[in-house]
């Protein structure tokens, strides 16, 4: 079975579609502007429905919008060498991981493609380079994700979430000050600002038996990290994290899950955060614990040696 992009003009109560977005991959897929959480569920009831029977939906909340998904190892290059530098830069820290008898045993690894894609994934999730994307399987997780941007400091060795916010009544006050196509370009000009996205992601039915959470379909390798590690590792369970990827022999192409993009939900930042609230759950106290309380993220960063001379380390959240 083929995945279902959902269709433009759905009627969803207090869903408008407003354009299609074009992949560099080909994908054009509808975006809708949501406007109530009921729209919300709905929505995102019926994208999951036309695509049962190609397998499972997941959620990826962004700030904006990009022109792949591509995965990180692969951000910021673009020649075949670079990429093949970079693979092999993960090659090696995995295996150096996989050599390592204490944290093999604590990981419960075993030297199998199995514990490969364990490990590449737990380093996807804490914030190494890899061939897989995050994904969660929580659309409120979704939602804070877009409505929070990720900052670095350091060369990526701490990092932090900052809340986004927008001030309407500047918004409302700039309508009677311009004329209307000034005011047009000025929405135009604080778009990314004002809107998050939510991107549904299919992929798969399981094909493959492996367990641990491990499920390879017909096209993509879908990881769900409640299972795959021990639970001394703590972040997948908080945020209800999942990581995928093609299934593909080219790992230097063909890895954009763009073409995976099922629907595309525009939501206005302040409603989002209305929507999800304040509580503890979801905070990045919560949703990011801390090596005290996550003893797998403690031991990630106790063994620095499996990224030296990679320019690459497990960031701490401050």
């Amino acid at each position: 079975m083929s995945l279902n992009v959902i269709e433009p003009n759905k009627v969803i109560q207090d869903a408008v579609y407003i354009g299609d977005y074009k992949f560099s991959c080909g994908n054009n897929v509808p975006i809708y502007h949501v406007g109530s959480v009921y729209s919300l569920t709905q929505i995102i009831g019926y994208v999951k429905y036309i695509n049962s029977s190609y397998g499972n939906v997941f959620y990826r909340g962004q700030c904006k919008l990009h022109d792949s998904i591509e995965p990180s190892i692969y951000h910021g290059i673009t020649s075949d060498k670079a990429r093949q530098r970079r693979n092999a830069l993960l090659n090696e820290i995995i295996s150096r991981a996989m050599n390592d008898k204490g944290f093999a045993n604590f990981l419960k690894l075993d030297g199998s493609t199995i514990s490969r894609i364990k490990i590449e994934s737990v380093f996807q999730h804490y914030g190494i380079p890899t061939h897989y994307i995050d994904v969660v399987d929580n659309h409120w997780t979704a939602l804070w994700f877009g409505g929070n941007r990720y900052i670095s400091y350091l060369k990526d060795s701490f990092c932090k979430y900052e809340k986004r916010t927008i001030n309407l009544i500047d918004v409302l006050q700039k309508r009677t000050e311009l004329s209307q196509n000034d005011y047009a370009d000025f929405l135009a000009s604080i778009r990314d600002d004002m809107y998050q996205y939510l991107l549904m992601i299919a992929v798969s039915k399981e094909e493959t038996p492996f367990g641990n959470g491990i499920n390879e379909g017909t096209d993509t390798i879908s990881v769900d990290l409640r299972n795959t590690p021990p639970s001394t590792f703590l972040r997948p369970h908080a945020q209800h994290g999942w990581t995928v990827k093609k299934k593909t022999s080219d790992n230097i192409h063909d890895l954009d899950m763009a073409s995976n993009v099922v629907a595309i939900l525009r939501i206005r930042v302040d409603d989002a955060s209305k929507w999800i609230g304040t509580g503890e759950l979801l905070s990045q106290e919560s949703l990011f614990p801390n090596p005290h309380y996550d003893q797998g993220y403690n031991v990630l960063l106790k063994h620095t040696e499996f990224f030296e001379g990679t320019g690459w380390n497990i960031p701490v959240y401050v």
